[in-house]
Protein backbone atom coordinates (compact mmCIF):
# COMPACT_ATOMS: atom_id res chain seq x y z
CA UNK A 1 0.00 0.00 0.00
CA UNK A 2 1.46 3.34 -1.00
CA UNK A 3 1.30 6.39 1.16
CA UNK A 4 0.22 8.93 -1.47
CA UNK A 5 0.24 11.87 0.98
CA UNK A 6 3.53 11.01 2.71
CA UNK A 7 5.27 14.06 1.27
CA UNK A 8 2.79 16.57 2.76
CA UNK A 9 4.86 19.63 3.57
CA UNK A 10 4.06 21.27 6.89
CA UNK A 11 2.86 18.04 8.49
CA UNK A 12 5.03 16.74 11.32
CA UNK A 13 6.10 13.10 11.15
CA UNK A 14 5.58 12.41 14.86
CA UNK A 15 3.76 13.82 17.89
CA UNK A 16 3.85 12.61 21.53
CA UNK A 17 0.04 12.63 21.89
CA UNK A 18 -1.51 9.39 20.58
CA UNK A 19 -4.62 11.27 19.42
CA UNK A 20 -2.60 13.80 17.42
CA UNK A 21 -0.36 11.04 16.06
CA UNK A 22 -3.45 9.15 14.91
CA UNK A 23 -4.64 12.27 13.07
CA UNK A 24 -1.20 12.65 11.43
CA UNK A 25 -1.33 9.04 10.25
CA UNK A 26 -4.84 9.54 8.83
CA UNK A 27 -3.86 12.78 7.09
CA UNK A 28 -0.87 11.05 5.49
CA UNK A 29 -3.04 8.15 4.30
CA UNK A 30 -6.22 9.97 3.24
CA UNK A 31 -5.31 13.65 2.89
CA UNK A 32 -7.35 14.88 5.88
CA UNK A 33 -8.81 13.71 9.17
CA UNK A 34 -12.18 14.38 10.79
CA UNK A 35 -12.41 14.69 14.58
CA UNK A 36 -15.87 14.44 16.14
CA UNK A 37 -16.49 15.55 19.72
CA UNK A 38 -19.78 14.54 21.29
CA UNK A 39 -21.26 13.01 24.42
CA UNK A 40 -20.29 9.55 23.10
CA UNK A 41 -16.86 8.94 24.66
CA UNK A 42 -14.65 6.32 23.02
CA UNK A 43 -12.30 5.97 26.02
CA UNK A 44 -15.09 5.29 28.59
CA UNK A 45 -13.28 7.37 31.20
CA UNK A 46 -15.14 8.97 34.09
CA UNK A 47 -12.99 12.07 33.65
CA UNK A 48 -14.43 12.83 30.20
CA UNK A 49 -16.96 15.64 30.15
CA UNK A 50 -19.32 16.00 27.20
CA UNK A 51 -19.20 19.30 25.31
CA UNK A 52 -22.03 21.82 25.57
CA UNK A 53 -22.67 21.29 21.86
CA UNK A 54 -21.42 18.37 19.73
CA UNK A 55 -19.07 19.36 16.92
CA UNK A 56 -16.66 17.98 14.35
CA UNK A 57 -13.76 19.48 12.45
CA UNK A 58 -11.15 18.61 9.87
CA UNK A 59 -7.37 18.61 10.05
CA UNK A 60 -5.13 18.61 7.00
CA UNK A 61 -7.40 20.18 4.36
CA UNK A 62 -5.54 23.47 4.33
CA UNK A 63 -2.44 21.64 3.04
CA UNK A 64 -4.39 21.66 -0.21
CA UNK A 65 -6.51 24.46 -1.66
CA UNK A 66 -9.37 24.14 0.86
CA UNK A 67 -9.52 25.69 4.36
CA UNK A 68 -10.27 23.51 7.37
CA UNK A 69 -13.96 22.95 8.13
CA UNK A 70 -16.02 22.72 11.32
CA UNK A 71 -19.68 22.00 12.04
CA UNK A 72 -21.61 22.30 15.33
CA UNK A 73 -24.77 20.68 16.62
CA UNK A 74 -24.80 17.40 14.68
CA UNK A 75 -24.21 13.89 15.97
CA UNK A 76 -20.77 12.42 15.25
CA UNK A 77 -21.76 10.26 12.25
CA UNK A 78 -23.78 12.98 10.54
CA UNK A 79 -21.08 15.59 11.18
CA UNK A 80 -18.40 13.36 9.67
CA UNK A 81 -20.57 12.67 6.62
CA UNK A 82 -21.29 16.40 6.20
CA UNK A 83 -17.61 17.37 6.41
CA UNK A 84 -16.48 14.63 4.03
CA UNK A 85 -19.15 15.62 1.50
CA UNK A 86 -18.23 19.29 1.91
CA UNK A 87 -14.68 18.46 0.86
CA UNK A 88 -16.06 17.06 -2.40
CA UNK A 89 -18.25 20.15 -2.89
CA UNK A 90 -15.37 22.55 -2.29
CA UNK A 91 -13.17 20.75 -4.80
CA UNK A 92 -15.59 21.90 -7.53
CA UNK A 93 -16.98 25.15 -6.12
CA UNK A 94 -15.04 28.22 -5.09
CA UNK A 95 -15.31 28.49 -1.30
CA UNK A 96 -14.56 32.23 -1.40
CA UNK A 97 -17.60 32.82 -3.59
CA UNK A 98 -19.82 30.73 -1.30
CA UNK A 99 -18.70 32.73 1.75
CA UNK A 100 -18.60 36.23 0.25
CA UNK A 101 -21.93 36.00 -1.55
CA UNK A 102 -23.63 34.11 1.31
CA UNK A 103 -24.75 31.34 -1.06
CA UNK A 104 -27.01 28.61 0.30
CA UNK A 105 -26.51 25.07 -0.98
CA UNK A 106 -27.55 21.51 -0.15
CA UNK A 107 -25.73 18.20 0.15
CA UNK A 108 -26.97 14.62 0.46
CA UNK A 109 -25.75 14.04 4.04
CA UNK A 110 -28.22 16.37 5.73
CA UNK A 111 -31.77 17.45 4.94
CA UNK A 112 -31.16 21.17 5.37
CA UNK A 113 -29.72 24.11 3.48
CA UNK A 114 -26.17 25.07 4.40
CA UNK A 115 -24.02 28.18 4.42
CA UNK A 116 -20.31 28.70 5.00
CA UNK A 117 -19.03 31.41 7.32
CA UNK A 118 -15.54 32.35 8.47
CA UNK A 119 -14.76 30.66 11.80
CA UNK A 120 -13.06 33.05 14.21
CA UNK A 121 -13.06 31.20 17.55
CA UNK A 122 -10.91 28.13 16.86
CA UNK A 123 -10.46 27.18 20.52
CA UNK A 124 -12.43 23.92 20.17
CA UNK A 125 -10.28 22.63 17.30
CA UNK A 126 -7.52 21.18 19.48
CA UNK A 127 -5.80 18.90 16.95
CA UNK A 128 -5.97 21.42 14.11
CA UNK A 129 -4.60 24.10 16.44
CA UNK A 130 -1.77 21.78 17.49
CA UNK A 131 -0.78 20.81 13.96
CA UNK A 132 -1.73 23.92 11.98
CA UNK A 133 -2.21 26.92 14.31
CA UNK A 134 -2.45 29.43 11.44
CA UNK A 135 -4.93 27.47 9.30
CA UNK A 136 -8.01 29.26 8.04
CA UNK A 137 -11.25 27.57 9.07
CA UNK A 138 -14.80 27.78 7.71
CA UNK A 139 -17.88 26.83 9.71
CA UNK A 140 -20.63 24.88 7.99
CA UNK A 141 -23.91 26.29 9.33
CA UNK A 142 -27.19 24.44 8.81
CA UNK A 143 -30.65 25.97 8.75
CA UNK A 144 -33.51 24.95 11.05
CA UNK A 145 -36.67 23.19 9.80
CA UNK A 146 -38.07 26.52 8.58
CA UNK A 147 -34.94 27.45 6.61
CA UNK A 148 -33.76 30.11 9.08
CA UNK A 149 -30.16 30.46 10.22
CA UNK A 150 -29.09 31.27 13.81
CA UNK A 151 -28.50 34.96 13.05
CA UNK A 152 -31.92 35.41 11.38
CA UNK A 153 -35.27 36.39 12.83
CA UNK A 154 -37.48 33.37 13.48
CA UNK A 155 -34.70 30.83 14.08
CA UNK A 156 -36.47 28.09 16.04
CA UNK A 157 -33.58 26.29 17.77
CA UNK A 158 -31.78 27.09 21.00
CA UNK A 159 -28.30 28.63 20.98
CA UNK A 160 -26.89 25.40 22.46
CA UNK A 161 -28.26 23.39 19.51
CA UNK A 162 -25.74 24.95 17.11
CA UNK A 163 -22.98 27.23 18.33
CA UNK A 164 -21.90 29.95 15.94
CA UNK A 165 -18.16 30.48 16.28
CA UNK A 166 -17.73 32.55 13.16
CA UNK A 167 -18.62 35.71 11.34
CA UNK A 168 -21.67 35.76 9.11
CA UNK A 169 -21.61 37.92 6.00
CA UNK A 170 -17.90 38.58 5.62
CA UNK A 171 -18.57 39.56 2.02
CA UNK A 172 -20.35 42.75 3.13
CA UNK A 173 -18.42 45.98 3.34
CA UNK A 174 -18.32 46.39 7.12
CA UNK A 175 -14.87 47.92 7.27
CA UNK A 176 -11.61 46.30 8.27
CA UNK A 177 -11.53 43.80 11.10
CA UNK A 178 -8.33 43.96 13.07
CA UNK A 179 -7.54 41.20 15.54
CA UNK A 180 -4.71 42.16 17.83
CA UNK A 181 -3.57 41.22 21.31
CA UNK A 182 -1.97 44.62 21.68
CA UNK A 183 -3.83 47.32 23.57
CA UNK A 184 -1.36 50.08 22.82
CA UNK A 185 -1.31 52.68 20.06
CA UNK A 186 -1.50 51.57 16.45
CA UNK A 187 1.38 51.89 14.00
CA UNK A 188 0.39 55.39 12.80
CA UNK A 189 0.25 56.66 16.37
CA UNK A 190 3.67 55.16 17.17
CA UNK A 191 5.21 56.79 14.07
CA UNK A 192 3.69 60.14 14.97
CA UNK A 193 5.20 59.90 18.48
CA UNK A 194 8.67 59.18 17.09
CA UNK A 195 8.61 62.36 14.97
Amino acid sequence: MTDRHADRRGLPRWHPSPLVQSAITTIRALGWSVMAVSDECSCASLECEPPDCSFAYTSGLHLGPIPELAVYGLDARTAQAVLNEMVDVLRWRNWRTLVEHEIEFTIDSIDSTLRLIELVDKSDLLITNELFPDAAVLQVVWADDHGAYPWEEGYSLEVRDQFIKGVEGVGRDVGPRVISRSTGPNRAQRRKRKR
